[in-house]
Order: C-alpha cells, then sequence, then structure tokens
C-alpha cells in the first residue's frame, strides 16, 4: 500500500532542508574569516619586518672593547661595519673572520649585536702556546691555533716545537699540521704535561721521531720520553726527579723512557758540565802530577756524572 505524505511530513523535511544550507553557508562564511584574519597577520607580520629592516633597528654605535696591540681605529677599519646598516643585516661573522685575518696579532674576537642599535666588537690580546721551528723560521700560534706571526727571530716565554711541520702557514689564518702522527703525539705531549703541572717549564717540545720524543726543561734538562705510552707516568718520574733530586742550575739528559718496565730512569750531566768540574779538579792537583793522575780524576768525575734515579 502507497503511504501518501502528510502535510506536517512535507513541512519536516523542508525544514531540514533549509537548516542543512544555512549550516554550509555558514561553514563557508567562517572559512572566509579564517582566511581574512591569516591574510591580515602576515601582512602584519610583512610590515613589520620591512619596517624593522628599512627603517627601525639601524646601528647608531659601534662599540670597542680593546686590549691588544692594535687601534680602535684599525679595529673599526678591519671588521667592515658602518653606522647605518641595519642592525640585523649586519655581517658580524664576516666581521669576526676579517678582523682576525687582517689583524693577527690579535687573542678571542667576537661581534656581537645589542638591541636596540649597538655593535659590540671585543678584541683580546693573544695568548702565544708554542712557537714551531720551520725553514729557518718561527710560527707562532695562539692558544686557538692560529698562526699569529712569521719570524726570524727566536721568541721567548713559548716552547720551541720541532718536528712538525705546519701546511701553508698564514698570519690570521688556523694552523694545519702536514703529518697527522706527528700532530696526534705533540698534542698528547702538551695535553700530559698541562696534566701533570709540568708544562710551563718546557722550553722545547721535539717530536720529529714520535718513538723517541723528548722536550727540554727550564732550557737545561732534556728529558727523553720515547713513545707516547704511558707518558703520564714517565712525565710524573721526570717531575719529580728535576724538582726534588736535581740542583737549580743543573744540566744534563734525564731518560724516563722505560721507567714504567725498569721502575727506574738514568740522568747524565752534561758533558760541559763534567768537563769544567774536571778542569777544576786537574788545576788543583799539583803541577808536579803524572798525566795518568789526571787521566783517572777525569774518569772517576765522568762516572759521577751518570746515575740512575729511581723513579716511582
Amino acid at each position: 500500500m502507497r503511504q501518501i505524505p502528510t502535510d506536517n511530513n512535507r513541512t519536516g523535511g523542508r525544514k531540514a532542508i533549509a537548516r542543512r544550507g544555512v549550516t554550509a553557508r555558514a561553514r563557508r562564511r567562517r572559512r572566509r574569516m579564517i582566511l581574512f584574519y591569516l591574510f591580515t597577520f602576515f601582512l602584519v607580520i610583512a610590515a613589520a619586518v620591512t619596517l624593522s629592516l628599512t627603517v627601525l633597528f639601524r646601528i647608531d654605535t659601534i662599540r670597542v672593547e680593546n686590549t691588544s696591540s692594535y687601534s680602535q681605529e684599525e679595529i673599526l677599519e678591519a671588521c667592515g661595519i658602518q653606522t647605518g646598516e641595519n642592525l640585523f643585516l649586519a655581517d658580524v661573522d664576516g666581521a669576526q673572520k676579517r678582523v682576525d685575518e687582517k689583524l693577527p696579532l690579535t687573542g678571542r674576537v667576537s661581534v656581537t649585536r645589542k638591541l636596540p642599535a649597538t655593535v659590540v666588537v671585543t678584541v683580546e690580546e693573544p695568548v702565544v702556546s708554542a712557537a714551531f721551528e720551520q725553514d729557518g723560521k718561527y710560527i707562532l700560534l695562539s692558544d686557538e691555533e692560529k698562526v699569529l706571526q712569521i719570524t726570524d727571530t727566536q721568541p721567548s716565554g713559548c716552547p720551541i716545537v720541532a718536528g712538525l711541520t705546519l701546511k701553508d702557514p698564514q698570519a690570521g689564518k688556523k694552523a694545519k699540521a702536514s703529518d697527522e702522527k706527528a700532530l696526534a703525539a705533540f698534542e698528547k705531549v702538551t695535553e700530559t704535561l698541562e696534566k701533570c703541572q709540568l708544562f710551563d717549564n718546557i722550553t722545547r717540545i721535539d717530536v720529529g721521531d714520535i718513538y723517541q720524543m723528548m722536550v727540554v726543561y727550564q732550557g737545561r734538562i732534556r728529558i727523553l720520553l720515547g713513545t707516547s705510552n704511558d707518558l703520564e707516568t714517565k712525565i710524573n718520574a721526570a717531575k719529580k726527579i728535576v724538582e726534588q733530586e736535581l740542583d737549580e742550575d743543573e744540566k744534563g739528559e734525564l731518560d724516563v723512557s722505560l721507567t714504567r718496565d725498569l721502575k727506574k730512569a738514568y740522568y747524565n750531566a752534561d758533558s760541559v758540565a763534567s768537563s769544567q768540574s774536571s778542569q777544576e779538579e786537574s788545576s788543583q792537583s799539583s803541577q808536579s802530577s803524572e798525566a795518568s793522575s789526571s787521566e783517572a780524576s777525569g774518569n772517576s768525575s765522568a762516572q759521577e756524572s751518570s746515575s740512575e734515579k729511581e723513579a716511582e
């Protein structure tokens, strides 16, 4: 039997259709409002960025904090940043690199922004960590591994490094070693010397032969280290001997290369010191003494100049 729709059913259907139409229009209107607000938001952001990059935040002050030997004018010229530039567009990294390279005798260099309109250039005095002996010249390096200077004059106040060649050294540029094995040995020696608190007294480091490395203590005691194995044990033994068992003006050679295995270190007084000692003994002896007596005295002195040192 066919059902005939009543007036109530027709009215309810029309209302449902009308509600669906209203809901669809509301959704479309809501989407348009969202798009409008998003567009307005991005427009405001773009305007703010444009203003900050063109009108606002222009540099009006470049402050130099300097403890190096260079003048403020030299630093500003090397920096390259000018007043009137935009603070955020200024190339601070490039400025730092330019100061480092154009003014090599500098330590740590930093270029920073400071709101609302200031750039701060900080240049510190360099700390010379070592001088590398190469091709008859001395290459001074900072504690940041930057080449500070290449000079013909042997510097004082820092250890001289022999046996480690630098690749194409240029003042203001970072140093690069040509031999990775020698570099690793040098780094291990310096780190261990610092750890054992002996580095400040070392005047020369030789890593030309990584199996027979050598350092010089206060320019007067050559310390033979051998290989890089057990370096801390060897250097601690050497420190104990040179600080507690040898005279302050004594010169000689101390071999600690076999300290770990033999529990001993071997010390030989310098031949110059032995010779002087022999001459003093000879001058005190009688002029009528025979040549054989002088020889015996010399041999006795030579024997006394060589000794074994206990190494714990």
